[in-house]
């Protein structure tokens, strides 16, 4: 049994195996059950409080020692190493007197256990002599109760040690619980048809807004983008473009509104359903840590060699796997970290290309590509064999030269929307936004 336990059924067995003996002991012993375990809680009140802010403490300190390791080269090239010493030096301290206070708070505890622990026995052996004076008790089984009263305790006592280790596990137990209870992604239970046709997007009178924010991101969104189109989203910063996508892909449901992909509402999909109807390029790639091949095939782990050829040479991956010793067997390290940002991300857009999905949403994917390979890219995603309906976000306007159709969105409303020509024909914001990016790329630095 465990400890917990014993220290629960032993006494009061040994309690009431008293009783037929003498019942004077075992009421006493029987007493003594509650008020043992009462002082063990009031111990472990005493140090909890402690025990959290300690346990806050060291996940902080987890937290700033990984924040310095990740940012050693951001650090150094700005010469801000002190600073971030320091910041690990200060988690260092909070951790320090944490856990000194954790300790400080659990002598109390102790004190406490240890007096009810010692009034127990006080009384059960004050008992058992009285007993044995008055001739109830013979000597030997005043001697053998004795030692069945430390018996008695011991389990208490085991108890009391592994509490600071109880109270930890109970915090860890805790973390885990909020995980485990975590809100999961809302999902309906429709399914998705397999082999379907292309899909039409729709947004219906959309609005949306994140927990926390200041107001709605995205207010009144309504467009339907029609199959086998390739649609481009542009926009100044934070107007809402990723959070379309985001919508699309089920990966948040709308405050007011409707998505619909092909007339089926996302939001009554089921997640498998949500996860086979698009295949994403994130802004931001994230590389498993393991080789190119397994990276690209997580997309589509059925999918034959010939696919995945094809998949990496639309996104110029073939030129990294040719020049690298392993070729696709290379490991890419944590988070891809033995690749440049730029071969990352034609990585993931490989993987993306992989995966038959009808429904292909890209999100700034050539925002860490040269010119080159952006126009390469660009080109790919264009080539792309399978018939799909495309979604893409851009602030450059060579990544949507290909686009059938524009949504200028500002400020969480489509403000514009139109073919290429037709919006630099209406002269207004989407024109006045391309002739800001074509004048800068005419910058040219004047030697004197």
């Amino acid at each position: 049994m465990t400890p917990l336990t014993s220290a629960i059924l032993l006494p009061a067995v040994i309690a009431l195996a008293l009783l037929p003996i003498s019942w004077q002991l075992g009421v006493a012993a029987l007493a003594g059950v509650p008020l043992l375990l009462g002082a063990l809680w009031a111990s472990a009140a005493f140090a909890r409080r402690a025990d959290t802010a300690a346990d806050k403490a060291n996940t902080a300190l987890t937290e700033r020692i990984i924040e310095f390791a990740r940012t050693q080269q951001a650090l150094r090239a700005a010469r801000r190493v002190e600073p971030a010493r320091s910041l690990v030096g200060n988690a260092l301290a909070s951790q320090h007197t944490a856990t000194m206070r954790l300790l400080g708070m659990q002598i109390p505890g102790q004190l406490l256990f240890s007096i009810a622990s010692q009034l127990a026995l006080i009384v059960l052996a004050g008992t058992t002599a009285a007993l044995t004076i008055t001739g109830t008790l013979t000597v030997p089984e005043a001697i053998a109760l004795i030692v069945v009263m430390v018996r008695y305790l011991e389990p208490f006592t085991a108890v009391s040690e592994l509490a600071p280790a109880l109270e930890s596990t109970r915090a860890t137990l805790g973390r885990i619980g909020s995980v485990l209870t975590a809100p999961v992604m809302v999902a309906g239970s429709g399914t998705w048809r397999d082999g379907a046709v292309v899909p039409r997007i729709e947004f219906d009178d959309v609005a949306f807004g994140y927990d926390g924010g200041s107001g709605p991101v995205l207010d009144g969104v309504s467009f339907c983008l029609q199959p086998g189109t390739t649609t481009a989203i542009v926009g100044p910063s934070g107007c809402g473009k990723s959070t379309i996508l985001a919508l699309i892909a089920g990966l948040h449901q709308p405050t007011r509104g409707r998505v619909l992909i092909d007339g089926t509402d996302v939001a009554t999909l089921d997640a498998r359903a949500q996860q086979a109807v698009c295949s994403v390029v994130f802004q931001h790639p994230y590389l498993f840590h393991g080789t190119i091949r397994d990276n690209v095939f997580a997309a589509d782990p059925g999918a034959s060699d010939d696919q995945f050829a094809q998949a990496v040479r639309l996104a110029r991956v073939d030129e990294l796997i040719a020049r690298l010793p392993d070729g696709a067997n290379t490991i890419v390290g944590e988070a891809g970290s033995a690749l440049s940002g730029g071969e990352r991300q034609r990585v993931s857009i490989a993987r993306a290309l992989l995966k038959a999905a009808p429904v292909l949403l890209v999100d700034e994917a050539t925002s860490a590509l040269d010119a080159e390979n952006e126009a390469a890219v660009v080109d790919a995603l264009a080539a792309d064999p399978r018939s799909r309906t495309r979604v893409i976000v851009a602030h450059r306007l060579a990544s949507i030269r290909h686009a059938d159709r524009v949504l200028f969105v500002d400020d969480g409303r489509v403000v514009e929307d139109g073919s290429i020509s037709e919006l630099l024909t209406a002269g207004g914001r989407f024109s006045q936004f391309w002739r800001q990016q074509h004048e800068a790329a005419e910058w040219q630095i004047l030697a004197e």
